[in-house]
């Protein structure tokens, strides 16, 4: 009922009042006909106003692929209680034949109502569970997902023959160790529901609590109705602990996914940041080039007009402009990386700064994969690289930088490794009052601002990366690691946030 459309649910009492009229009237002259009218009620008639309540104001389903575990206890606790009322009220205005007198006392409603439920919670976990898990999934994505799903192996492989031989083990030592090995059966449910919440005792609770009914008997005694109070005390406290596990574990998966969300719109904000700096270089590059050619006309037309000095001095100008202009474009982003990509970018661009600082470079790329990393990636990897450079040549004993770059595949997720090595030694007198204002506009010569090791760590970051700082000897070492950025990090939308398994829900 709680599965089926209300408006169905008039054909399925029906369907079930004409059978057991039929098997109740049978047996009329051993009850008599009270009981049997009493009998020949529908259970689901009876349990359809507190069913109806729970779905439509408790709101036992509260959203899709969601159900409140309290709620669907308290169903199945108020459906358990109505049902035993009801046939205990049969039994007492039952008229027994002489030869077979039945008392029927207070136990008889108390082991009524608990075989009830726990035969609710037997019935209803395996209907649930599917119906929450097919909502909007294709039958065989669903299947295939079932078969490859580590909760079915872990409880079939361990789970399964666990409760088997515990079982067996029940019926062989008899009634003297029977309470503790029904207890241990319950140690597997309770261990796939600290593993896996909710699903883990709803996949193996149902086998649990067919092998506790199959070792004990069926029979109106105390002993046997206190065995099934466990069972179902401990059922509803698995399936409460289930469901809080199952919350937690969504609410870390909603924090993980909204990180994940966070990172790729830094990532898309860094790309687009980086085209934008591509396109500003580029029409730097082109402005460079017009100012030139008018800067030439103009000279060329007033050079009669001005004194050889003066000459020079406008020419010397001119040039300075067209250099100041080229070196702000290459720090956007240098033209090497523009036509042939991040290799060139590291042997050229930053090799060419650190010659003109009078800084010793070597730049090796190793490795395979990288030009297939993703174009964010790209343009961290080399921001990290500037700013590594700029950190390492800060230390006026910086006389030689390596830099090493390397690429690989790891369960089936590219990565990229940088490592910049700055080599120190004595300090040249000479040439550092030589190149001391060199090596201060190295970070802008670069487009940095800053070169510090927290900028490397937040650069790394953005790609699930690391970075290490070591010193050994002579050499300081910086080493950065960054993944692959994912296809949604450069505009793809965030549709797997709502591909989240089904969780249950506590309230």
């Amino acid at each position: 009922m709680l599965l089926v459309p209300t408006r169905y649910w008039p054909a399925l009492v029906v369907g079930e009042a004409v059978p057991l009229a039929y098997g109740v009237f049978n047996c009329v002259a051993m009850y008599g006909y009270a009981t049997a009218a009493i009998f020949a009620i529908p259970p689901m008639a009876v349990a359809m106003p507190i069913v109806a309540f729970c779905r439509s104001y408790l709101k036992v389903f509260p959203a899709q692929r969601v159900i409140d575990m309290r709620v669907l206890l308290a169903c199945s606790l108020g459906v358990s209680l109505l049902w035993a009322l009801v046939t205990y009220v049969g039994f007492l205005v039952a008229v027994f034949p002489p030869e077979h007198p039945l008392q029927v006392r207070p136990v008889i409603m108390v082991g009524l109502f608990v075989g009830n439920y726990v035969a609710i919670l037997t019935v209803t976990t395996w209907p649930l569970l599917w119906k929450i898990a097919h909502h909007g999934t294709p039958w065989r994505l669903l299947l295939r997902q079932t078969v490859k799903a580590s909760l079915v192996w872990e409880a079939g492989v361990i789970g399964l023959p666990v409760l088997i031989a515990l079982s067996w083990c029940s019926l062989v030592i008899g009634p003297e160790g029977e309470n503790v090995v029904q207890m241990a059966l319950f140690l597997p449910v309770a261990w796939l529901t600290l593993k896996y919440g909710w699903r883990g005792a709803a996949v193996i609770g149902p086998v649990t609590i067919a092998c506790v009914c199959l070792i004990t008997h069926s029979a109106p005694d105390p002993i046997v109705i206190q065995t099934q109070a466990f069972v179902a005390f401990a059922v509803t406290c698995l399936f409460l602990l289930g469901a809080r596990i199952a919350a937690q574990l969504h609410a870390q998966e909603r924090e993980r996914l909204a990180m994940r969300r966070t990172l790729r719109i830094a990532q898309r904000n860094l790309h687009q940041s980086e085209q934008r700096l591509r396109q500003t270089s580029t029409m730097l590059d082109a402005l460079g080039g017009t100012v030139g050619l008018m800067q030439g006309r103009v000279l060329g037309q007033v050079r009669h007009l001005l004194a050889p000095t003066d000459r020079k001095s406008l020419s010397a100008l001119m040039d300075t402009t067209q250099t100041r202009l080229h070196q702000l474009a290459e720090a956007m982003h240098p033209v090497a990386w523009r036509e042939r990509g991040l290799p060139a970018a590291l042997r050229e661009a930053v090799g060419r700064v650190l010659d003109e600082t009078g800084i010793r470079y070597t730049c090796e790329i190793q490795g395979r994969g990288l030009s297939v990393l993703a174009p964010a990636v790209h343009q961290a990897l080399y921001r990290l690289a500037c700013e590594a450079v700029t950190h390492l040549c800060a230390r006026h004993t910086c006389h030689e930088v390596r830099l090493i770059l390397r690429g690989g595949l790891t369960h089936g997720r590219r990565w990229a490794v940088l490592r910049v090595v700055g080599y120190h030694g004595p300090i040249n007198v000479v040439q550092l009052a030589y190149r001391s204002r060199d090596r201060l506009a190295i970070g802008s010569r670069l487009g940095l601002s800053s070169g510090t090791v927290a900028a490397l760590e937040d650069q790394a970051v953005l790609f699930g990366g690391t970075v290490h700082q070591r010193q050994k000897g002579e050499a300081m070492m910086l080493t950065a690691l960054v993944y692959d950025a994912q296809p949604a990090a450069v505009g793809e939308s965030d549709e797997e946030a709502f591909c989240t398994p089904p969780m249950l829900w506590v309230r």
